[in-house]
């Protein structure tokens, strides 16, 4: 007899669920249902007695999702016939089955085992590349070594196997098994180590890969495609004798190439088990049929391993909107009007409306934009652009420099990065300045100018470290008038080294390091209001203690945006060194990941989808022109509303196939706008190729371009000391008689 619930899936869905046991490899396409596929077969395994609840082993990546499975799971089979289920990670049931083993096994770590954080493997790395190799760590830095290592054991690589070949590989090599015995010694396994030691102990040791084998039945593992090469490897091992093994996953959504997720596996799987059955999931719940033939003409126009039609059960709606705009600070304006407008006028609130991304830095207008308007937000996957540490670490450098008596600001950066300043030292500072009548900084600066009357209060160490900082934060603050803020920014970053600083904090350091950038670049624009200005703009913006938390609009990458579904989505920067990003674009592998994360961003909308391109992007230099993401070339007319023909004049012939302005616009857009053709009023054109202009940083120089976009007048200049051209908008210059 089938289940009842069995009623609530469609026919694919049922021929994956019910298909008889073996190897079956389900390629589901954004939402089509593919964990629930998973949920509903492990149902349909214990009700049709194809084993009891303890020989089914389901693995998923969150803890979050092994959860929601395990309890929709009880809500189906009941509390009795779901108990001994094992629902997990694949990290936990690694711990677990180490855990177990290691009591009977001579492993080199006992039962008790604890887990080491990314912290722990830093300091622990750190600690042996300068004490025990003697090498130097700005040269190699502990966050790279580490993540050398990281490949290395997901690989399946032990120390001795790892190469040797260059001076190099030497040091990642000896690191290696010296950071590894580190972890022995302290009983302590790494992330990887889970992993790694699990399939270890399964290969050689057979009589205990007999009994997993034996005990689990049925071995489930979902988002196939995000598994690495050892994930891979453990499920084969586990299911290579009965060969019951049920995938879910999507190949198109492969887009975590860059933690170790090998979309190879669908191709091992199938050398492996030939005889796998491929079921296609192609019905999707999401979205409607505009929203999803976006994403298959984006998709289709790369090298997809299963082609999928990928069919709307929700029907039709709204086509796409492709919007060009001037800059991304009109891009973030434009954003969080259209926002408004969707939530007054068509009642959609803001929390059904995500904004996302390339890169975490690209938020920090958006979020500007939204303060400014007092929109409640969320950032998903990170902090927000002004409370992030990097940022927080170099602005109050600048305000120190600025106000030395700022103690917060101060007591944030006495020791970062670090100078061998430490608590004691700092308190022993504190006191003696307050018995002079000075703060701590102000007292800095007084030891910088005359370091006599100090020398005798203090030991000499904390006189040599509090010395050498009294010097730099001195220097600064004779500067502060004379640099500019990017210029003052950018001596600071420099002199205290940094970006060596950030290699040396994680795997994170190039995202810190974009996210200076985009600081570099916001202090660009008050390079004649000056440094003050400049701190009483972050200071105002920067508050955000009246933000709602979990609610509002919500900001976050293509990257975090995977699993999850708005009403309304806007994928903004969708131009080249973006989408696709500058670092791919010499790796083919990479460039078709980054066409994957463009489509698994679109089919994120269920209703509505904007996309959005700056014709320029900003940098400290000026504006840039910048060129549509090669992934939009995909598109025709007749697939999306808005200004595809203004992105594509050179297909200018394709524009009578459907192309126009969206049904329905915002009364702003309506207000802002008039003619018949939609743009905006003209204004009057100020200058002509030839006119001489002077600019306040570049000085005098001749225009060679001039371009008119949405009213807006933006012209290159050509500066005599400058090989490349720089563009602004008219009212940066000023024309010379």
């Amino acid at each position: 007899m089938e289940p009842v619930w069995l009623a609530e899936l469609n026919p694919q869905q049922i021929e994956a669920v019910t298909a008889p046991p073996g190897p079956i490899v389900v390629m589901a396409g954004p939402g089509a249902g593919k964990t629930r596929v998973l949920t509903y077969r492990v149902a349909y395994i214990l009700t049709q007695q194809w084993a009891r609840p303890w020989e089914v082993l389901a693995v998923t990546f969150t803890n979050k999702a092994a959860r929601e499975m395990h309890e929709r799971l009880v809500e189906l089979l009941g509390p009795t016939r779901s108990e001994g289920l094992w629902v997990s990670t694949f990290h936990a049931f690694a711990a677990h089955l180490l855990r177990r083993e290691a009591r009977h096994l001579d492993l080199p770590f006992n039962q008790h085992f604890a887990i080491a954080d990314q912290e722990d493997q830093l300091r622990i790395l750190t600690s042996i590349l300068k004490n025990e190799l003697n090498v130097d760590i700005k040269r190699y830095y502990p966050a790279t070594i580490h993540s050398a290592i990281d490949r290395l054991k997901r690989a399946g690589v032990f120390p001795e196997q790892a190469p040797r070949t260059s001076a190099w590989d030497q040091v990642i090599a000896e690191a290696y098994a010296r950071y590894e015995q580190a972890l022995r010694d302290s009983n302590l396994l790494d992330f990887n180590d889970l992993l790694v030691w699990a399939v270890r102990v399964l290969e050689d040791f057979p009589h205990v890969l007999d009994q997993y084998q034996t005990r689990y039945k049925h071995i489930l593992v979902d988002e196939f495609q995000d598994t690495n090469y050892l994930q891979y490897r453990l499920v084969r091992l586990l299911a290579q004798s009965h060969r019951r093994i049920f995938v879910v996953g999507d190949m198109d959504q492969a887009i975590y190439r860059w933690r170790g997720a090998d979309y190879r596996n669908l191709a091992r799987l199938e050398a492996d088990f030939p005889d796998a059955r491929v079921i296609l999931l192609e019905e999707n719940y999401r979205s409607t049929q505009e929203i999803l033939d976006v994403a298959m003409a984006i998709l289709a126009a790369g090298s997809p391993r299963y082609r999928k039609r990928l069919v709307a059960r929700r029907g039709h709606g709204p086509k796409a909107v492709l919007k060009q705009v001037f800059s991304e600070r009109e891009q973030a304006e434009f954003v969080v009007r259209m926002a408004v407008a969707l939530a007054r006028e068509r009642g959609i609130p803001l929390e059904d409306i995500a904004v996302m991304y390339r890169t975490n830095a690209q938020s920090r207008l958006l979020e500007e934009a939204l303060m400014r308007y007092q929109l409640p937000y969320r950032l998903v996957g990170a902090l927000r652009f002004y409370g992030r540490r990097e940022i927080k670490d170099l602005v109050a450098y600048l305000r120190v420099v600025f106000n030395p008596d700022d103690r917060p600001s101060l007591e944030r950066i006495v020791n970062v990065p670090p100078r061998g300043i430490g608590p004691r030292t700092w308190a022993r500072w504190v006191e003696l300045a307050q018995s002079r009548g000075r703060s701590p900084g102000a007292a800095l600066l007084d030891l910088a100018q005359d370091p006599e009357p100090w020398r005798k209060a203090l030991p000499p160490r904390a006189f040599r470290v509090l010395s050498s900082l009294a010097q730099r934060l001195y220097r600064w603050h004779l500067l502060r008038e004379e640099l500019t803020p990017r210029q003052m920014l950018d001596r600071i970053v420099d002199e205290i080294n940094y970006r060596a600083y950030l290699r040396n904090m994680g795997d994170e350091d190039e995202q810190r390091w974009e996210n200076v950038q985009e600081l570099r670049r916001l202090a660009a624009d008050f390079d004649q209001a000056g440094l003050a200005a400049f701190l009483e703009r972050l200071a105002l913006v920067s508050d955000q203690d009246t933000l709602t938390q979990g609610e509002g609009l919500t900001l976050l990458t293509m990257h975090a945006a995977k699993g999850l579904e708005f009403r309304v989505v806007f994928l903004v920067g969708l131009v080249e060194q973006l989408l696709p990003h500058y670092r791919s674009m010499d790796d083919p592998e990479a460039l078709a990941e980054e066409r994957r994360l463009l489509y698994v961003g679109i089919t994120r909308a269920k209703d509505l989808l904007y996309m959005l391109v700056p014709q320029y992007r900003v940098t400290y230099a000026g504006y840039e022109p910048a060129e549509p993401s090669r992934f939009l070339h995909a598109l025709s007319p007749d697939l999306v509303d808005g200004d595809w023909a203004r992105i594509f004049p050179e297909r200018a012939g394709e524009a009578d196939r459907g192309a126009r302005e969206p049904a329905w616009k915002p009364t702003f857009l309506r207000r802002e706008r008039s003619g018949t053709n939609g743009s905006k009023p003209r204004q009057r054109r100020r200058f002509r190729v030839g006119d001489r202009v002077i600019h306040p940083r570049w000085g005098e120089g001749v225009v060679v371009e001039v371009d008119h976009a949405d009213g807006d007048e933006i012209i290159g200049v050509q500066f005599p000391d400058q090989d490349d051209l720089r563009y602004f908008l008219a009212d940066f210059v000023q024309k010379l008689d």
